[in-house]
């Protein structure tokens, strides 16, 4: 039976416990590493200049707009910060019956090819974690994003997972 935290309480002053929620990202991937397949689950560093890593502002976060790519015009996005603790136990309980998981082919700028994106979907909490696998000698897995699925992107989930290759 799928076991999930509370939701983390935020203020209307969420800016003020991005440190808060750091320590909660910290503790679940850098300073305690969580495991997906008998492989660790990477973190990269900060950017130069940067206090927090680029992913840990995806996963608490959305762009102001379209198209924006600079975590400068990102905006504390509260479903994505309130369950921000369901990340870890998601991807530990993939197997769960209330858990759709798969996996689908994408093409990895970054990495200049393709790659696996592995997606856990909450349905009933309306809540997605994304993983991203890059294999060089062996496979490395890194959190892409997570977010709070909405009910107009339910179908393009579904399409996704239906033509996605499932987990067991």
């Amino acid at each position: 039976m799928l076991q999930l935290p509370e939701k983390i309480q935020i203020s209307d002053d969420a800016l003020s416990q991005i440190p808060e929620l750091f320590k909660i990202f910290k503790n679940d991937f850098i300073d305690n590493k969580t495991y997906f397949m008998a492989y660790p689950i990477l973190v990269a560093p900060p950017k130069k200049g940067e206090i927090y890593p680029e992913v840990f502002w995806h996963i608490i976060s959305k762009q102001s707009q379209k198209g924006s790519k600079s975590n400068n015009t990102r905006l504390i996005d509260y479903k994505r910060a309130k369950r921000l603790c369901w990340i870890k136990p998601i991807i530990q309980q993939y197997k769960d019956e209330k858990i759709t998981s798969w996996r689908s082919k994408d093409f990895d700028k970054k990495a200049g090819k393709e790659i696996y994106k592995y997606f856990f979907w909450y349905k009933e909490g309306k809540f997605i974690v994304i993983l991203k696998c890059i294999e060089r000698k062996s496979k490395k897995f890194f959190i892409a994003t997570s977010f709070y699925v909405f009910d107009n992107n339910v179908a393009h989930y579904d399409e996704l997972c239906k033509n996605g290759e499932k987990l067991s």
